[in-house]
């Protein structure tokens, strides 16, 4: 995973360098951003930081920046939890670049990310969680083949409040690739 590039028809997604944790943290910290996210912890770059060198090692995550072709970071896509035994992981994306909200950048980043891990991991199932009223994420998980699996009310405490999750899945059978074949 090391290493890996993948070019899309209007982002490029390459693997989150030690450099693209200043920008993590602060798209992470963004109260626009947030509202959207599942996550109360605030982030701090010192930790953010650990946890980077933590992860340099671990198999189980795949963290990529999103850039422009100008090589402008916009956001984050990852998988976490990548599970070689039963071929799952879950899939996250952060647009923190807020003037790049709505122009498609989500969907072309999860799409990329998709294809790359059904044909090159050869995993058998993506999942995803978001707020009901993450209508953006819940529109663009869709158009790939996301299906909701479940609602799980009352799942977790964000910002002190009792939150709902929807839990999506999405299987090789069922994804959309919402970009061209990625050059890798």
């Amino acid at each position: 995973m090391l290493g890996t590039i993948i070019k899309g028809d209007h982002i490029i997604l390459r693997p989150l360098d030690k450099a693209d944790i200043e920008n993590r943290v602060r798209w992470f910290n963004d109260p626009d951003v947030r509202q959207t996210l599942i996550i109360s912890e605030r982030f701090e770059l010192k930790k953010t930081i650990r946890w980077f060198e933590k992860i340099q090692a671990d198999d189980s995550r795949a963290e990529f920046v999103i850039e422009t072709p100008q090589k402008i970071p916009v956001g984050v896509v990852g998988l976490a939890g990548i599970d070689s035994t039963h071929q799952t992981a879950e899939i996250y994306i952060v647009i923190g670049q807020k003037e790049f909200w709505g122009k498609g950048v989500m969907i072309e980043a999860e799409s990329l990310l998709i294809d790359w891990a059904f044909n090159s991991l050869g995993l058998e199932k993506i999942w995803a969680e978001t707020r009901p009223e993450n209508i953006a994420s819940l529109i663009t998980m869709k158009k790939i083949g996301f299906q909701i699996e479940g609602t799980l009310r009352n799942e977790k405490i964000v910002n002190g409040q009792r939150t709902t999750v929807l839990h999506l899945g999405l299987l090789p059978e069922d994804f959309k690739p919402a970009h061209k074949q990625p050059k890798i």
